[in-house]
């Protein structure tokens, strides 16, 4: 089960910020829906979303691709956000 609570920190900072790459999507059975990598082309890597989530469903991890508006893939329960570091998340 995924960590994400819909809780749309991730998507506020994200937007705020400039980049406007998360969007939170109804998901059947869950209240507030889920955050979802929208606009892939757009992040710019700056681990905002990161530092904002509450539940530690954001993760670092070498460039991969995603398809926008898709479920993004999930690793221990969080979101895969594309970056610089190795697998320290895994």
């Amino acid at each position: 089960e995924q960590r994400c609570i819909g809780c749309a920190l991730c998507v506020e900072i994200c937007t705020t910020l400039g980049p406007d790459v998360l969007r939170v999507k109804p998901v059947e059975g869950w209240k507030r829906g889920k955050a979802f990598v929208f606009y892939p082309e757009r992040c710019i890597s700056d681990g905002a979303c990161i530092g904002v989530c509450p539940t530690k469903s954001i993760f670092w991890m070498r460039p991969m691709n995603y398809t926008a508006g898709q479920p993004v893939p999930l690793h221990k329960n969080g979101i895969f956000i594309k970056g610089w570091a190795e697998d320290a998340a895994l």
